[in-house]
């Protein structure tokens, strides 16, 4: 195996693979590790490719196309000759390539072999003596075979030259309905509509046997298989059976044995294919024979060598006409480390689903399958063939060739294939001429059978039309790019060129390395976009297309020459090439331009005002490309300073230049001659932003690092650090006049922004540098000049001076500073520090918590600190002070009054007081959060209950009574303490609290949230004494509650007599109430007289209906109301005892027309209960009657002994009188004691006791 097939097969991948370390983008297989030979005559390029084959369409025709090498590419590959068989990057498959895919083919290349096709048109004409009749089946290996109808065989050679007509002229077997070359391409086996296989020797020409035997008689040959055994091979007939076919040779007489593989009987197989590994000498299944068969409702893989077992059983989708598809393939496969291996896929298909499966062989040669993929196509599959391991060529029903890359699952390009005249197998399938011995599902399926007629070898495919023959294989690279040339699709042929070149294992035909396969790749894009120059039709459109694939393949010669060249006699589109330079130059793509275009540049964004761009522009490029003269003059003119510093930094290596230069130009627009305060001179947009691109660069230069971008030369890094200090702190600058002030670049920079610039020299000395003895002596000297500067001397605002202090003890709070200050100036620093102003106020107290953590304040007393930082309201200083006297309950205050810090108060608490549970070190606390237990509960009630009740329930009504103020937290804390807590789950003293908080606790309920008081009782039913609550209940007037308690207490009576008096009130307008009320009453009331019922049965449950009844006659508007209780109360009362009581009530307390309603829906009550009696008695009745007549029947029928021997003296029957029961037991008269079946009864008897 060379290097061709493991291009072919490499970079296969899989998704939705359950084999989850497999990695399929491969790039190189090392030839020893699979012992692949070596190449001996490798093909070249002109050998592969056919030059005059560009233009040709699905319309045109081949002559003298060299084919045998397309279809020798597989084996090829396999031995040793032509290139990758892979297609190319996915990412080259553009809308425009599918769009137009049927004018211009870029990935098929789809041909008619003439000659072949002549021959068969000859042959076949009625005209001609042959007459062979129409093609009926194709086969292809290194020669092609065509059978037709009247049974000849037509045998081609790789020049297209016909080499046998074969026929057997004995008898007539029909037409040819399969053929099989065997791997050397010597013998052929070719299958009969009626029956018959024949082999021939092709080396003669001659029949060397003729099977009629091997399969059962009156069914068609459907396929015939070669296996990699020369004496082995497979048929399959169209009763659906699959038969082993062994050839012998004893003394000289050839012979076949047949063995059944797969009966018909058991599900027609439609299609077989072996798995051929003939050119894999080594590979692990070598020695193995699998063979994969398909009927309409499974797939089938068995190994037949070296012993029979099945391998894979796989159900297809069920109901589909059409005929099931498999196609073997050999993929190389990266599993997990660098390990390799080569395992075949199977892909099999059925309607609009193909499956991929790998078949593998472990250590101990056992098979392994595994489930790849899935595949789900828009349309159903007439026939399935793989191309190479990343492509499979699929044909719907519609006869549309549809290319699929598996791995994306795209589709690359569909051909329309209804031109050609497809042959299909239908009457082999359904036995025409065997007298159509085939079953009704085989004859529907095979419709549109093409097993036979559309082939495939390698990565071609051969399709039989009925005088034709049509070749399609996959486009090499290099001539998919010339076809897309040719028609002028430049910017198409470009993307695709550039997949090839960033993913060459793609490209089928590119050899090599692939270092050497990019090198090919490249050379090829620079010779199209040499082309596409020339040819350009929209320059403005196509020059930064142009730019774009010359910057990706790294040939820049072509942009800078060529295209340079071709632009720059027109001005408009030398501009759109400068343009379009920038984003290359931004993206560090093109740093290195001629110096001749690089004028141009500046010159043309100077001229259009594109002055940020051209700076940003400069600073990436190489300095070696600039005219340094016109650089300057342009970035001096425009104020662009990164450009200034950069040309400085780098074509000089001087970083001290620019500061001399541009913080002079700070310097004079920050005075007029006197010392300008901050706020009195108002700098200019350009000035802030050159002030703070000084601050950057000192910076970047003070830490090493580089300015605007990149790095500074590592063995010039501490060169650099030092100059730029040594510069900021000389006495004078390089020009100074008389009246220059001490430290002119220091003063510049500090009245331009001091806090910032504190902050750069802050940063600084954190760089190591200043970590040294010297370090610190340089660090001191620099302190001591900022304070000469701004201390000694006015002009200075209090902001700026307190930044100065600030910077000053973040210095000092550092361990190991080594700074000396006079005890004067740490007098003002600490003044500063803590002056009560709001403005900075968390930086300043940052910096004293600071010097105070580094003992920096041990000249002053904590208490003297504690007052000034109260004052100053650092709450933080406060707590780090109380935290070192151990003060908790001072630090648990400072939280609360901390506004940023108020939330952090709960994990302050639980820790704290866990840390000292059950000492006297948390009494303080816990006295300090119960005096301010509202603030936390302000803060956050659930966490604060979460805190009372695990570490203060001994305070509960200490806390109580601080929030006796507010009602709604003493609610919410007796809830979330409630709610925790059981009578099981504390001790006999705590129970008692319980119950009393409780009583607290549903107090508060039926003052703040009566409507889940009756709720809060069912849920607690432990934490309360009945009575008590009865009498809050009560004192708060809650009616719910009290009819809830007493029907507790049972005492449902009295519990009535408040929801009724409640009632009363609602229906006379006493209380505001909502429909919604008055229903949930009337059910309350209602349930309550069922569940009294239920306790006291009917005796006094009568009285309570008709109380209910009573009290709504009154009400006008409670017709559904009075409607539920009249309902009721006839369940319980006769109907006239409630007609009587309701006339009483009318002459006393209503009108007939207020219970006009009640009396009618009583009619109505009546009709309907004497309708349903009624009714009842009927369905009784005939139940009755249906019975009866069942029994009648029974009586009339006659019955049957069931055996001829009394079952109590087992005597016979005969000359006696008997009777016989209806289970069929017989008995004499003289033996009867009871007129049941003792046998019957006594089982039942026995089935009873054991239960």
């Amino acid at each position: 195996m060379s290097d061709d097939y493991r291009n072919n097969h490499e970079g296969s991948s899989y998704e939705d693979t359950d084999i989850g370390s497999f990695n399929f983008d491969i790039e190189e297989l090392d030839d020893a590790e699979y012992q692949i030979p070596q190449i001996i005559e490798p093909p070249t390029l002109e050998s592969i490719l056919n030059e005059g084959d560009d233009h040709i369409s699905l319309n045109e025709d081949c002559d003298s196309l060299n084919w045998s090498q397309g279809i020798h590419s597989s084996l090829i590959g396999i031995e040793g000759g032509s290139e990758t068989l892979s297609i190319a990057s996915r990412r080259s498959r553009t809308s425009s390539d599918k769009k137009d895919s049927s004018s211009s083919t870029a990935f098929l290349r789809f041909v008619l072999l003439k000659s072949v096709s002549t021959q068969i048109s000859s042959a076949v004409s009625e005209k001609e003596r042959i007459n062979a009749g129409y093609a009926t089946a194709i086969t292809v290996t290194s020669m092609v075979a065509v059978g037709t109808s009247h049974g000849l065989i037509l045998v081609f050679d790789s020049r297209q030259t016909l080499k046998w007509c074969l026929s057997n002229t004995d008898e007539d077997q029909g037409s040819v309905s399969c053929l099989c070359f065997n791997n050397d391409s010597t013998r052929l086996l070719a299958g009969f509509a009626r029956g018959q296989i024949l082999m021939y020797d092709l080396t003669n020409g001659k029949l060397i046997r003729t099977l009629m035997d091997v399969h059962p008689p009156g069914t068609a040959v459907l396929s015939v298989k070669f296996t990699d055994s020369p004496a082995i091979a497979l048929c399959s007939d169209s009763g659906g059976s699959v038969f082993e076919l062994h050839f012998t040779r004893t003394l000289g007489v050839r012979g076949c044995n047949s063995k059944c593989l797969f009966s018909g009987s058991r599900g027609e197989v439609c299609v077989i294919q072996p798995l051929l590994l003939n050119h894999l000498i080594s590979h692990p299944l070598q020695g193995v024979i699998l063979v994969a068969m398909a009927t309409l409702s499974k797939v089938i893989v068995v190994s037949i060598r070296p012993k029979m077992r099945v391998v894979l059983v796989k159900a297809l989708p069920p109901g589909s006409t059409v005929l099931p598809l498999v196609s073997w393939q050999f993929v190389v496969i990266q599993v997990s480390g660098n390990g390799k291996i080569i395992d075949p896929v199977l892909a099999f298909a059925k309607d609009n689903f193909i499956h991929f499966f790998q078949i593998s062989s472990d250590s101990n040669s056992k098979l392994k399958v595994a489930a790849l993929q899935k595949l789900v196509v828009n349309y159903s599959l007439l026939s399935l063939h793989w191309l190479n391991s990343w492509t499979i060529a699929a044909v719907d029903i519609s006869e549309r060739l549809h290319l699929l890359d598996v791995h994306s699952h795209e589709e690359l390009e569909n051909l329309d294939l209804s031109d050609i005249g497809l042959v299909y197998e239908s009457s082999n399938f359904k036995g025409l001429m065997t007298g159509g011995n085939v079953s009704q599902a085989m004859a529907v399926a095979g419709e549109k059978a093409c097993y036979n007629t559309i082939v495939g070898y390698g990565n071609q495919i051969l399709v039989l039309g009925a005088k034709t023959v049509h070749l399609l294989s996959i486009r090499p690279w290099i001539e998919r790019l010339n076809h897309l040339v040719k028609q002028k699709k430049y910017l198409a042929a470009l993307s695709l060129g550039l997949s090839f070149y960033e993913e060459p294992k793609d490209a089928l035909g590119l050899k090599g390395s692939r270092e050497r396969r990019k090198e090919i790749a490249k050379g090829k894009i620079v010779q199209i976009l040499e082309q596409f120059i020339e040819d350009m039709e929209n320059p403005i459109d196509d020059i930064s297309a142009i730019m774009q694939y010359a910057v990706s393949v790294q040939y820049n010669d072509i942009i800078f020459n060529t295209l340079w060249d071709y632009v720059s006699i027109d001005s408009n589109l030398k501009r759109i090439f400068l343009e379009g330079l920038e984003p290359f130059i931004l993206n560090d793509q093109l740093t290195s331009i001629p110096p001749s275009i690089l004028q141009h540049f500046v010159n043309t964004y100077e001229n259009t005002g594109k002055l940020q761009a051209l700076e940003a522009c400069i600073i990436h490029l190489d300095i070696g490309s600039l005219d340094l003269h016109q650089v300057m003059q342009v970035c001096w003119a425009h104020g662009l300073y990164d450009a200034i510093i950069y040309v400085h930094n780098k074509a000089l290596n001087d970083y001290i230049t620019p500061i001399h230069e541009l913080v002079p130009i700070l310097q004079k627009a920050l005075t007029t001659g006197i010392q300008i305060i901050k706020g009195s001179c108002k700098l200019t947009a350009k000035e802030v932003e050159l002030g703070n691109k000084l601050l950057v660069y000192v910076s970047c230069c003070l830490a090493g690092r580089g300015y605007p971008i990149g790095d500074v030369a590592k063995e010039s890094v501490q060169h650099v650090k030092y100059e730029m200090f040594k510069c900021l702190t000389n006495l004078h600058s390089k020009d100074a006049d008389d009246n220059e002030l001490p430290y002119p670049y220091l003063r510049t920079l500090i009245h331009f922004d001091t806090r910032e610039f504190l902050n750069v020299v802050s940063l600084a000395f954190t760089e190591p540098e200043f970590t040294s003895d010297v370090g610190l002596r340089q660090r001191q000297r620099l302190i001591d000049i900022l304070l000469h500067i701004m201390v000694d001397n006015s002009g200075y605002t209090v902001h700026e001076i307190g930044a100065l202090y600030i910077f000053l003890a973040r210095q000092i709070s550092r361990p190991f500073n080594g700074l000396i200050v006079d005890k004067d100036l740490f007098d003002k620093i600490f003044g500063y520090l803590t002056t009560t102003s709001p403005e900075h106020l968390e930086e300043r107290q940052q910096a004293l918590l600071d010097v105070f953590r580094a003992d920096g304040l041990q000249d002053y007393s904590k208490d003297h600190i504690l007052d000034l930082a109260r004052k100053a309201k650092f709450f933080r200083v406060c707590e780090a002070i109380h935290e070192q006297n151990g003060e908790w309950d001072q630090v648990f205050l400072c939280y609360l009054q901390d506004s940023l810090r108020r939330p952090q108060v709960f994990s302050f608490l639980r820790n704290i007081l866990l840390l000292y549970k059950n000492t006297d070190d948390a009494k303080p606390i816990l006295e300090k959060v119960c005096s301010k237990i509202e603030d936390l509960m302000d803060l956050d009630v659930e966490r604060t209950s979460t805190i009372i009740a695990t570490h203060a329930l001994n305070k509960l009504p200490d806390l109580l009574d601080n929030l006796k103020e507010n009602p709604k937290y003493q609610l919410a804390l007796l809830q979330s303490i409630l709610y925790g807590k059981s009578k099981d789950s504390v001790s006999d003293g705590d129970s008692s609290l319980l119950v009393q908080y409780f009583n607290k606790y549903i107090k508060l309920i039926f003052e703040i949230d009566p409507k889940s008081a009756v709720q809060e009782l069912k849920f607690r039913t432990d934490l309360y004494n009945l009575n008590e609550v009865l009498e809050i209940a009560r004192s708060c007037n809650h009616e719910e509650a009290q009819a809830y308690l007493l029907e507790k207490n049972e005492d449902c009576k009295e519990a009535f007599e408040v929801l009724k008096n409640k009632l009363i009130k609602m229906l006379n307008g006493s209380i505001n109430f909502t429909q919604i009320e008055l229903d949930e009453l009337f059910k309350k009331l209602i349930g309550l007289i069922q569940r009294f019922q239920t306790k006291n049965g009917e005796s006094n449950i009568q009285k309570l209906w008709l109380t209910l009844l009573d009290v709504l006659i009154t009400c006008e508007n409670s017709i559904d109301q009075k409607a539920m209780v009249l309902s009721g109360t006839m369940g319980h009362a006769n109907p006239s005892f409630i007609l009587e009581h309701l006339l009483h009530r009318t002459n006393s307390v209503a009108t007939f027309g207020e219970i006009r309603h009640l009396l009618t829906g009583m009619l109505e009550n009546t009709w309907f209960e004497e309708q349903l009696v009624k009714t009842t008695q009927k369905v009784v009745c005939s139940d009755l009657y249906s019975q009866l007549v069942s029994s009648i029947d029974s009586a009339k029928r006659g019955i049957r002994a069931s055996n001829s021997s009394c079952s109590a003296c087992n005597k016979p029957l005969v000359n006696s009188s008997v009777f016989i029961f209806f289970c069929g037991h017989s008995q004499h008269e003289d033996c009867m004691t009871d007129y049941q079946c003792p046998i019957c009864s006594t089982l039942a008897l026995d089935k009873a006791s054991e239960k």
